[in-house]
């Protein structure tokens, strides 16, 4: 009789196999929780010939070959996974041994927990941009207290993928399509923020979404300024069409799209130019930013590449937001390039 395991790994490459090996044999050293864990690494042929190195016979794990975008390699994987509880993560992490040993610690000091989503550290060895990145999403005014459900926060707080967990049943229960057709968990519209989606379906289910940071992975930030802005657009594009977040997104494009009209204001009737206070704030929160990161990490170039992400970031939320309908702004680790999935 074949052992089913409590948990499956689902691991996507979708950084061209980079990061690949590292990712692997932090996998192969975890320590296992109670029902045991299978791995499941699925991607296009030509990145998975990076694990062509690695043998995994008597490991359970299962190599899974599909092209076309993110969506599409997650749904290839879980038709395959066995496991109750499903655990995604991206193939630029590395995992400590204990990582899913406090994920089960996490679901049982969480009982009736449908979604869970843990933490993120900069791994070592990043360039000064990583950094920047990395204090930039990690900062308030980069992810507005949400990406770690912070006390005061912008909006719902919402797992993301490179650490997530959820239980297989729900997530099948809000699966997308006829129950008798090929289940999409994930919606394969969707080129980021699919993982958002997949929460908001499970929560209308009344799903119970439960912030983990003692489940902590380590994370690369493998990305250049140019995806990083479509990436913020696409991500913008994507929260408008599903109605997500909207107060920041309305708030950020007011600010940008009325600055001129203030300024205009401002010369006709003098009282307006108390409005310019707000920029004030907006600015001098910017350069503490910007300054505590640099201090912290003791790079100085972080003064100036973190005002820079901070402000581009906005700047692509606010044009996703409001040409949400111009179609997607596709980067190179959503955008479809290989053959269809395999049913």
């Amino acid at each position: 009789m074949i052992h089913r395991p409590r948990y499956s790994v689902i691991l996507p490459v979708c950084h061209g196999g980079e990061f690949l090996a590292e990712a692997v044999r932090s996998l192969t050293v975890l320590c296992s929780p109670g029902g045991g864990f299978e791995v499941i690494i699925v991607g296009e042929k030509e990145e998975m010939k990076h694990m062509a190195v690695f043998d995994f016979t008597g490991h359970g794990w299962s190599l899974v070959e599909c092209g076309g975008n993110r969506s599409e390699i997650l749904n290839a994987a879980c038709a395959k996974a066995r496991g109750d509880v499903w655990v995604f993560s991206d193939d630029d992490c590395i995992f400590p041994s204990d990582w899913l040993v406090k994920v089960e610690k996490s679901i049982l000091d969480n009982q009736g927990v449908s979604v869970l989503g843990g933490t993120d550290f900069l791994a070592s060895g990043a360039s000064g941009l990583d950094v920047a990145l990395d204090i930039v999403l990690n900062s308030w005014m980069g992810n507005g207290g949400i990406r770690y459900d912070k006390r005061l926060k912008a909006g719902a707080y919402y797992p993301k993928l490179w650490n997530m967990t959820v239980m297989a049943d729900v997530a099948r229960s809000a699966a997308l399509g006829h129950p008798d057709s090929p289940q999409r968990i994930f919606d394969p519209s969707l080129f980021v923020h699919e993982d958002v989606d997949l929460t908001e379906r499970m929560k209308a289910r009344g799903g119970k979404v439960v912030y983990a940071p003692d489940a902590c992975v380590l994370h690369r930030r493998d990305t250049t300024f140019v995806d990083f802005f479509k990436r913020n657009m696409e991500m913008a594009r994507v929260c408008r069409q599903k109605g997500i977040h909207r107060f920041p997104h309305l708030f950020l494009a007011a600010a940008l799209v009325g600055f001129p009209a203030l300024i205009a204001l401002s010369l006709v009737v003098p009282a307006f130019k108390i409005l310019f206070i707000i920029y004030g704030i907006y600015i001098a929160a910017v350069a503490v930013t910007a300054i505590r990161g640099a201090v912290l990490k003791r790079r100085a170039v972080l003064i100036m590449l973190i005002p820079g992400l901070i402000v581009a970031m906005h700047i692509a939320r606010v044009v996703g937001y409001i040409f949400a309908s111009a179609g997607n702004f596709r980067t190179k680790c959503s955008a479809g390039r290989g053959p269809e999935c395999p049913a």
